[in-house]
C-alpha cells in the first residue's frame, strides 16, 4: 500500500519553487490537499510540465487532466477487453 506524500516534497522533487504555479491550480480547484496520493503526485507533475514548458493556464490544466484520466480509464478497459476477449479465443 502506498502512503501520501507532502505536496512540497512532491514540489521539491520536481525542482519547482515557483508557489505561484501551485496557487493557480489551487484557484481551479486542482490539488487542495496537502498530501497527495501518487496518482495525484504525476498529475502534479504533468500539470507543472503543461504550465512551465508549454504555457498551458491552470484552467487549461484542468482540462487536459480531465482528459487524461478518462484516456487511462478508456484504456484501462480496453486492455481489460482485449484479455477477455484472448481468454475465449484460447
Amino acid at each position: 500500500m502506498t502512503h501520501p506524500t507532502r505536496i512540497d516534497e512532491v514540489l521539491a522533487f520536481l525542482g519547482i519553487d515557483d508557489p505561484e504555479l501551485l496557487r493557480l491550480l489551487r484557484n481551479e480547484g486542482l490539488f487542495p490537499s496537502d498530501e497527495l496520493e501518487p496518482f495525484e503526485a504525476e498529475e502534479l507533475r504533468v500539470a507543472a510540465m503543461l504550465m512551465s514548458d508549454l504555457g498551458v493556464n491552470a484552467a487549461g490544466v484542468e482540462v487536459a487532466l480531465h482528459l487524461r484520466r478518462r484516456l487511462l480509464v478508456l484504456q484501462r478497459r480496453l486492455s481489460q477487453a482485449l484479455a477477455e476477449m484472448a481468454r475465449e479465443f484460447e
